[in-house]
């Protein structure tokens, strides 16, 4: 479902992503992942609509692949599945932007930080996380670029629907959750 689009083309990657995360902050619903793609345009870089899979874990961005695609975002959820590693870029997220030669981004709605992983300049797998069973896994940091601005308990959610009837223009119902 697609939530919204921005209508600017800016100057760099990292503020189209970063600006395209703090709308999704406002609009997506915190239960689940949302994202999209930043394209290579005339004059600059273009954030794709949002779209949400209605799933806490992953969003399908296969539609928005193009060969002007040169970065992906989406937010990680807060859940107390997840409150451990919602920071850090899943291996699918990682090897994802490795096999398309892409940069990623990632909103945690944990910690409100904006990170961004460049697969030809920032490590994998560089944090050990280490489990009282003896287990180790390694996740992908990546680098700080962005942060939302206040915290989670003086957010609300914007939910985003879609009204279409036929003859009349396509509306946009907006209901805010706090």
């Amino acid at each position: 479902m697609n939530l919204f689009a921005l209508a600017a083309v800016f100057a760099t990657m990292d503020d189209a992503a970063v600006a395209a995360l703090k709308h999704a902050a406002a609009v997506c619903d915190p239960r689940y992942e949302c994202g999209g793609v930043v394209r290579r345009v005339p004059g600059g870089f273009e954030a794709s609509p949002l779209i949400s899979s209605k799933k806490p874990f992953g969003v399908d961005l296969g539609e928005f692949y193009g060969s002007d695609v040169v970065a992906d975002f989406h937010t990680h959820i807060c859940s107390i599945h997840n409150v451990a590693f919602a920071d850090f870029f899943s291996p699918a997220d990682a090897m994802a932007n490795q096999g398309l030669h892409t940069v990623g981004y990632m909103l945690s709605l944990c910690d409100w930080n904006i990170r961004r992983y460049d697969p030809t300049q920032d490590e994998r797998d560089d944090e050990e996380v280490d489990f009282t069973s003896g287990r180790v896994i390694y996740l992908t940091c990546g680098h700080i670029v962005g942060w939302v601005g206040s915290a989670p308990e003086e957010r609300g959610w914007v939910e985003a629907t879609v009204v279409r009837r036929p003859g009349k223009p396509v509306a946009l119902k907006l209901s805010v959750h706090r």
